[in-house]
């Protein structure tokens, strides 16, 4: 069985304004204190999980503010596989030369680097706690750091932001030679400050058209640079795919651990830790919220979590769960060629890819119980 580790680490020096991830903007935090409250919980939760995982994804927040020398210590917890890739998430201004070099002794084997924008009034409007500059040199620093592999978020469908703005970010980007691509439109998350100001009207949102022209542009420049779409929002080169992100989206057990961390057991449940990283330190096997889904949600679940990938889902593992999808539902996704049927899996078609979340809720409701 194949499965990961996701671990939280909820700092940040400052909060981005359309940010809604778990995090908290300490000047000193608690890091020994969570560290310990971490142990403590993967002690009593890695029972659950036969063998060793093979993959660790340190996420936030930002990760890279934790001590290297904690991180180090909580590899060896963590016990995975000796092969395994262990991600840590970085932010440009949060690391340097030295940084990087602890990171890789204490176990660090690839990077996922929070880069969102080159252009320096985007990354003013985004509120980045670093400059675009600060953005270039940690680009530069990684590909000579000597990690096996690396990845570069790109935010996209700014408010304001045009079609040549935004091709200067992907040429800037791919000039630096990534071996991986995280692309991201920006979404307007409940609560968040973008959103508020986005409702009183403080800037205009961008239009579906521009949306689509950037997703397609981006889908093609980052092809003829070598980099293979494997899922709606994700480009790798060979041998580069985000082993860890693969096991959500192929539908497989993860531990979750850490504040707010979500986590899927073998066993079926589903498990949320509590969010304020002060509770979760105090009793971090205190789980916030715990189920064991619905034969029909979990059915969902899977549709949810495998139609984005290119695999997409397998129809096999979707009947072992007691469902199949409704023919005539499917007809006219298929005739527009918004999916395709492949060797037993439904796949996204040519015209699906920019539309996946909607496909996701149509083909949600075409699932139908055998009997």
């Amino acid at each position: 069985m194949q499965w990961g580790i996701y671990v939280h680490i909820p700092w940040c020096r400052s909060r981005c304004p359309y940010c809604a991830f778990n995090v908290e903007v300490r000047e000193n935090p608690p890091t020994k204190a969570y560290t310990d409250a971490l142990t403590k919980h993967w002690r009593a939760l890695s029972s659950h999980f036969e063998g060793q995982a093979d993959s660790v994804f340190f996420g936030g927040g930002t990760p890279s503010l934790h001590p290297p020398e904690l991180l180090k210590e909580l590899v060896e917890v963590l016990s995975p596989a000796p092969q395994a890739e262990i991600t840590l998430e970085a932010n440009p201004g949060t690391v340097g030369p030295e940084l990087l070099n602890d990171f890789l002794e204490a176990g660090i084997n690839r990077l996922s680097l929070g880069i969102q924008t080159f252009d320096p009034k985007h990354a003013r409007f985004l509120n980045r706690a670093h400059s675009v500059a600060d953005a270039r040199d940690l680009l530069k620093m990684v590909r000579m750091a000597g990690f096996e592999s690396w990845s570069a978020d790109l935010i996209f469908a700014l408010p304001n932001q045009n079609l040549t703005q935004f091709e200067r970010d992907l040429d800037t980007l791919v000039s630096l030679d990534p071996p991986h691509v995280s692309l991201y439109g920006l979404t307007a998350e409940p609560g968040t400050p973008y959103t508020q100001a986005l409702q009183a009207g403080a800037f205009p949102e961008q239009d579906e058209d521009t949306w689509a022209d950037m997703y397609e542009l981006a889908v093609s420049r980052l092809s003829q640079a070598g980099l293979e779409r494997y899922e709606v929002s994700n480009f790798a080169r060979k041998g580069h795919r985000s082993r860890h992100n693969e096991h959500y989206w192929r539908a497989r057990p993860y531990a979750g651990i850490g504040a707010g961390a979500h986590g899927w057991l073998p066993n079926g449940q589903r498990t949320v830790t509590r969010s304020r990283p002060d509770e979760y330190i105090e009793n971090p096997c205190d789980w916030a919220h715990i189920e064991t889904p619905t034969a029909r949600n979990a059915a969902k679940e899977r549709v949810l979590s495998t139609l984005r990938h290119v695999d997409g889902i397998d129809l096999r593992k979707l009947s072992s769960l007691g469902f199949s999808l409704d023919e005539h539902k499917l007809a006219s996704l298929l005739e527009h060629n918004l999916v395709e049927l492949r060797e037993n899996h439904l796949v996204l078609g040519t015209n699906g890819w920019n539309i996946a979340d909607g496909l996701v809720r149509r083909i949600s409701d075409a699932l139908c119980q055998l009997t």
